[in-house]
């Protein structure tokens, strides 16, 4: 038997940019090993499973890695929700909707030019002593070299769906030339309980550069991650950068990869904010896959 099964480059409207996904948008009745298989064979960051609706929410999507199942993943909800709607899954009318996932139900709104916004989970900055000695050595970075901008000196550990270390770094240079140990980082990412490092520089003309690091989970590094930046956004609004009603700016990642993408986030200043993370996404790839037994 086979199911169908595509590719899509999400936060980018080039193909071969931007963070791939796999979707399977009919998803019904896959075990959770079949899943994992189909997700290890496509070898992708994370592959999103689509199942139907019920009672309080239009989709259900889980995400796989090639080695495990995670919470939530921003560039496989992007890819996915714009596949559906390029499918004719979703009506071309439709605004928004609720979609479930292992981190709760979360809202997706429809945009004209294209993007898709996907509300995060409500932001947690987690008081976790983190081992800056071990971090750095992990990162191959010095104290000199962290900080933003007076606005954060340290690195955090914040989470809108998925805990990340957002670690501040005081150039773009210096965030550009990162070589992190994947051995160290995996083993600290573990003991901190975190998916890994979000690093991160403003430069001169207010743009914010980011690299996203995560081999406990299989990913040495990310061209794009929705939820890390969510996160970043959440904190930086805490942080009363741009103090503005609605905190916005778009997120560079994966340029020195050769694979630029563009993340677009908001987030309100209310007592409790919402953060919305968004983008394009386009297919390339589309086809059948056999499913595993």
């Amino acid at each position: 038997m086979k199911i169908k099964i595509y590719q899509v480059d999400a936060f980018t409207n080039q193909s071969y940019c931007g963070n791939a996904a796999g979707v399977v948008p009919y998803a019904e009745g896959l075990s959770d090993l079949q899943m994992q298989l189909i997700a290890k064979e496509m070898s992708l960051s994370e592959t999103a499973f689509v199942f139907p609706g019920c009672k309080g929410y239009d989709f259900e999507v889980r995400f796989f890695t090639p080695t495990e199942e995670v919470d939530l993943c921003g560039h496989a909800t992007i890819a996915t929700f714009s596949l559906l709607k390029e499918l004719g899954i979703i009506a071309a009318d439709k605004r928004e909707l609720i979609q479930k996932t292992k981190a709760g139900n979360l809202n997706i709104r429809f945009v004209e030019n294209g993007s898709v916004l996907m509300r995060q989970a409500e932001p947690v900055n987690i008081e976790y002593s983190v081992p800056f000695n071990e971090l750095y050595s992990a990162m191959g970075v010095s104290l000199e070299e962290v900080g933003v901008k007076n606005l954060m000196n340290s690195p955090e550990i914040w989470s809108t769906g998925l805990p990340d270390i957002l670690l501040p770094l005081k150039s773009v240079e210096i965030l550009k030339d990162l070589t992190p140990s994947m051995d160290e980082l995996a083993d600290l990412s573990r003991k901190l309980n975190v998916v890994g490092v979000h690093a991160f520089a403003i430069d001169e003309e207010d743009k914010v550069w980011c690299r996203n690091f995560a081999p406990a989970f299989g990913i040495p590094e990310e061209s794009a991650t929705g939820t890390s930046n969510g996160a970043l956004g959440a904190c930086l609004q805490a942080k009363g950068w741009k103090s503005n009603e609605i905190l916005s700016f778009v997120a560079h990642q994966g340029d020195w990869m050769k694979s630029p993408s563009r993340i677009t986030v908001q987030v309100n200043a209310d007592s409790k904010p919402e953060v919305w993370v968004g983008g394009e996404a386009v297919i390339v790839l589309q086809g059948e896959i056999l499913l595993p037994k």
